[in-house]
Protein backbone atom coordinates (compact mmCIF):
# COMPACT_ATOMS: atom_id res chain seq x y z
CA UNK A 1 0.00 0.00 0.00
CA UNK A 2 1.29 2.95 -0.99
CA UNK A 3 1.13 6.07 1.35
CA UNK A 4 -1.19 9.32 0.52
CA UNK A 5 0.34 12.18 -1.02
CA UNK A 6 2.23 14.71 1.73
CA UNK A 7 0.01 17.77 1.93
CA UNK A 8 2.00 20.83 1.28
CA UNK A 9 1.67 24.14 3.50
CA UNK A 10 3.48 27.21 3.36
CA UNK A 11 4.38 28.65 6.60
CA UNK A 12 6.05 32.21 6.60
CA UNK A 13 7.58 31.59 3.28
CA UNK A 14 8.75 27.93 3.81
CA UNK A 15 7.03 25.30 2.03
CA UNK A 16 6.33 22.44 5.28
CA UNK A 17 4.73 19.01 4.88
CA UNK A 18 1.92 18.34 7.58
CA UNK A 19 4.34 16.08 9.36
CA UNK A 20 6.83 18.99 9.96
CA UNK A 21 3.67 20.71 12.55
CA UNK A 22 4.55 17.57 14.84
CA UNK A 23 8.32 19.92 15.23
CA UNK A 24 5.97 22.72 15.81
CA UNK A 25 5.86 23.85 19.72
CA UNK A 26 2.32 23.76 21.12
CA UNK A 27 0.93 26.43 23.05
CA UNK A 28 1.88 25.37 26.46
CA UNK A 29 -1.90 26.04 28.88
CA UNK A 30 -1.18 28.77 31.87
CA UNK A 31 -4.40 26.79 33.95
CA UNK A 32 -3.39 24.27 36.03
CA UNK A 33 -4.10 20.83 34.28
CA UNK A 34 -6.19 19.02 36.90
CA UNK A 35 -7.50 21.87 38.59
CA UNK A 36 -11.37 22.34 38.15
CA UNK A 37 -11.78 25.92 37.37
CA UNK A 38 -16.18 25.83 37.92
CA UNK A 39 -15.17 24.81 41.37
CA UNK A 40 -17.01 27.36 44.22
CA UNK A 41 -13.47 29.16 45.13
CA UNK A 42 -11.85 32.89 44.94
CA UNK A 43 -9.67 33.58 41.84
CA UNK A 44 -7.10 36.43 41.18
CA UNK A 45 -6.69 36.85 37.54
CA UNK A 46 -4.44 39.68 35.87
CA UNK A 47 -5.63 40.42 31.81
CA UNK A 48 -3.16 41.92 30.17
CA UNK A 49 -3.83 44.32 26.82
CA UNK A 50 -2.42 43.31 23.28
CA UNK A 51 1.56 44.02 23.41
CA UNK A 52 0.62 45.54 27.08
CA UNK A 53 -0.52 48.84 25.45
CA UNK A 54 -1.51 51.85 27.59
CA UNK A 55 -5.05 51.71 26.42
CA UNK A 56 -7.04 52.36 29.17
CA UNK A 57 -5.20 55.06 30.70
CA UNK A 58 -1.74 57.28 30.38
CA UNK A 59 -0.87 58.16 34.19
CA UNK A 60 -1.94 54.83 36.11
CA UNK A 61 -4.72 56.57 37.82
CA UNK A 62 -7.65 58.08 35.37
CA UNK A 63 -9.09 56.33 33.53
CA UNK A 64 -10.07 57.41 29.81
CA UNK A 65 -12.75 56.06 27.85
CA UNK A 66 -11.50 53.34 27.46
CA UNK A 67 -10.57 52.90 30.40
CA UNK A 68 -13.80 53.43 32.27
CA UNK A 69 -15.56 50.99 29.62
CA UNK A 70 -13.22 47.81 31.34
CA UNK A 71 -13.80 49.07 34.91
CA UNK A 72 -17.87 49.51 34.59
CA UNK A 73 -17.74 46.28 32.70
CA UNK A 74 -15.50 44.32 35.11
CA UNK A 75 -18.50 45.68 37.78
CA UNK A 76 -21.05 44.10 35.76
CA UNK A 77 -19.73 40.46 35.23
CA UNK A 78 -22.40 39.63 38.11
CA UNK A 79 -24.85 41.05 36.08
CA UNK A 80 -24.15 38.46 33.70
CA UNK A 81 -22.69 35.63 35.86
CA UNK A 82 -25.36 35.92 38.47
CA UNK A 83 -23.30 33.23 40.47
CA UNK A 84 -19.95 35.23 40.14
CA UNK A 85 -19.03 38.38 42.58
CA UNK A 86 -16.65 41.22 41.86
CA UNK A 87 -14.14 41.51 44.90
CA UNK A 88 -11.35 43.59 44.90
CA UNK A 89 -10.21 45.30 41.41
CA UNK A 90 -8.50 47.43 39.20
CA UNK A 91 -8.14 48.90 35.85
CA UNK A 92 -4.82 50.02 34.75
CA UNK A 93 -3.23 51.42 31.79
CA UNK A 94 -2.32 48.31 29.94
CA UNK A 95 -3.82 45.32 32.40
CA UNK A 96 -6.57 44.54 34.85
CA UNK A 97 -6.25 43.15 37.92
CA UNK A 98 -9.69 41.55 40.00
CA UNK A 99 -10.74 38.69 42.54
CA UNK A 100 -13.44 36.89 41.16
CA UNK A 101 -15.36 34.67 43.51
CA UNK A 102 -17.16 31.58 42.02
CA UNK A 103 -20.08 30.50 44.11
CA UNK A 104 -21.33 27.82 42.38
CA UNK A 105 -20.44 24.75 40.19
CA UNK A 106 -22.26 26.47 36.97
CA UNK A 107 -19.91 28.50 35.40
CA UNK A 108 -16.14 28.11 34.23
CA UNK A 109 -13.59 31.09 35.28
CA UNK A 110 -12.30 31.02 31.84
CA UNK A 111 -15.94 31.67 30.47
CA UNK A 112 -16.30 34.77 32.49
CA UNK A 113 -12.82 36.34 31.92
CA UNK A 114 -13.60 35.57 27.85
CA UNK A 115 -17.38 37.04 28.07
CA UNK A 116 -15.47 40.09 29.99
CA UNK A 117 -13.23 40.53 27.62
CA UNK A 118 -15.46 40.45 24.32
CA UNK A 119 -17.49 42.67 25.65
CA UNK A 120 -14.78 45.41 25.83
CA UNK A 121 -13.50 44.68 23.06
CA UNK A 122 -17.00 44.87 21.63
CA UNK A 123 -17.51 48.27 23.28
CA UNK A 124 -14.07 49.70 22.04
CA UNK A 125 -14.63 48.67 18.73
CA UNK A 126 -17.31 50.55 18.40
CA UNK A 127 -14.96 53.75 18.73
CA UNK A 128 -11.86 52.53 17.55
CA UNK A 129 -13.09 49.88 15.20
CA UNK A 130 -9.81 46.72 14.41
CA UNK A 131 -7.96 47.60 17.63
CA UNK A 132 -6.49 44.91 19.23
CA UNK A 133 -7.40 44.94 22.70
CA UNK A 134 -5.89 41.53 24.53
CA UNK A 135 -3.71 39.45 25.13
CA UNK A 136 -4.57 35.77 24.12
CA UNK A 137 -5.76 34.30 27.78
CA UNK A 138 -4.93 35.58 31.46
CA UNK A 139 -3.53 35.00 34.38
CA UNK A 140 -5.44 33.38 36.82
CA UNK A 141 -4.14 32.48 41.17
CA UNK A 142 -6.66 30.45 43.04
CA UNK A 143 -6.45 32.31 46.61
CA UNK A 144 -6.03 29.30 49.15
CA UNK A 145 -6.07 31.21 52.16
CA UNK A 146 -6.91 34.38 54.19
CA UNK A 147 -3.70 35.29 53.60
CA UNK A 148 -3.05 35.09 50.49
CA UNK A 149 -6.86 36.79 49.77
CA UNK A 150 -4.88 39.61 52.27
CA UNK A 151 -1.81 39.75 50.20
CA UNK A 152 -3.78 39.81 46.72
CA UNK A 153 -5.95 42.51 48.07
CA UNK A 154 -3.27 44.38 49.59
CA UNK A 155 -1.83 44.26 46.08
CA UNK A 156 -4.36 44.90 44.12
CA UNK A 157 -5.02 48.37 46.32
CA UNK A 158 -1.72 49.61 46.02
CA UNK A 159 -0.84 48.78 42.12
CA UNK A 160 -2.09 52.29 41.31
CA UNK A 161 0.08 53.91 43.43
CA UNK A 162 3.21 51.96 42.46
CA UNK A 163 2.36 52.11 38.75
CA UNK A 164 5.95 52.60 37.75
CA UNK A 165 7.26 50.22 39.89
CA UNK A 166 4.51 47.30 38.32
CA UNK A 167 5.73 44.71 36.50
CA UNK A 168 3.43 45.90 33.97
CA UNK A 169 4.78 49.42 33.83
CA UNK A 170 5.47 49.68 29.93
CA UNK A 171 8.14 52.71 28.80
CA UNK A 172 6.77 53.31 25.55
CA UNK A 173 4.34 56.04 24.44
CA UNK A 174 1.79 56.31 26.55
CA UNK A 175 -1.27 57.25 23.73
CA UNK A 176 -3.07 55.40 21.19
CA UNK A 177 -1.58 55.04 18.05
CA UNK A 178 -2.79 57.35 15.16
CA UNK A 179 -5.06 55.42 12.84
CA UNK A 180 -2.77 53.50 9.66
CA UNK A 181 0.09 54.38 11.88
CA UNK A 182 -0.88 51.21 14.46
CA UNK A 183 0.60 47.30 13.23
CA UNK A 184 -2.42 46.60 15.63
CA UNK A 185 -5.05 47.27 12.66
CA UNK A 186 -3.11 45.33 10.04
Amino acid sequence: MTPPPAIVFWVVGYMVSCNDFERFPSRKSPRQKYFDYTAPNYYFVTICTWEKRCLFSQSGTELNPFGETAKLSFEDIPQHFPTVNVDKFVVMPNHVHGILILNKQNVDLSTVVGQYKSHVTHQIHLIYPGCKVWQTSFHDHVIRNQADYERIWNYIDANPARWQEDCFYSYTEHELPRRGHDPALR
